[in-house]
């Protein structure tokens, strides 16, 4: 059964209620919903914006880009109830034809989603290194000079995966912020060789 407790914090459906899944998923805080999308860099970049949100989860981050003018999302989640949930959360919110849910394992999607988007998410949980995930997208993504991939983790003080790396393929760490126990690492795409 999905909960109803959340909201969109910024953008044409700020305010709105997003439902949560039952089971335990780690949506995107409020607070950490903020401290991603209104850093000018990404704030510019998510209007017209074509966005991946990997991990999706309850599809939060997905959903806050649509809210402030991303042309469309697609969200990748394996676990059934969450996917649902996502689903709901569009169509409450009038956002259906902007989005694509993908149930599968985000380790299988590549074969399925666009690979030249302009905004990534990398969320998955906490206990999930999803290193290996990124340096596949980035092998096999047609990624334009200035995409940005935003990697939510646990850090390793707090139990979390090894320390990411400055660089993945041609995802170079600009940015990295501290949230409690979690940190948030910003990867913009250089231009190709």
């Amino acid at each position: 059964m999905a909960q109803s407790h959340a909201r969109v914090v910024g953008g044409e459906l700020a305010g709105r209620r997003l439902r949560s899944p039952a089971n335990g998923t780690r949506p995107a805080t409020a607070i950490i919903r903020s401290a991603i999308f209104d850093r000018p860099e990404i704030g510019n970049l998510v209007e017209g914006a074509r966005v991946l949100d990997l991990y999706a989860g309850a599809g939060y981050l997905g959903i806050e880009a649509l809210s402030r003018g991303a042309a469309s999302v697609d969200f990748v989640e394996r676990n059934g109830p969450a996917c649902a949930v996502i689903r709901r959360n569009l169509d409450e919110l009038g956002l259906t034809d902007l989005a694509r849910v993908h149930r599968l394992p985000v380790e299988r999607c590549f074969s399925r989603i666009p690979l030249d988007p302009d905004l990534i998410f990398i969320d998955p949980p906490y206990r999930v290194d999803a290193r290996p995930v990124i340096e596949t997208f980035a092998e096999r993504a047609d990624l334009a000079a200035g995409t940005l991939a935003i990697w939510r983790r646990l850090t390793r003080a707090s139990g979390g995966v090894s320390p990411p790396p400055e660089r993945i393929g041609t995802l170079v760490r600009v940015d990295q912020r501290r949230y409690g126990d979690g940190a948030i690492d910003t990867y913009r795409a250089e231009a190709q060789s």
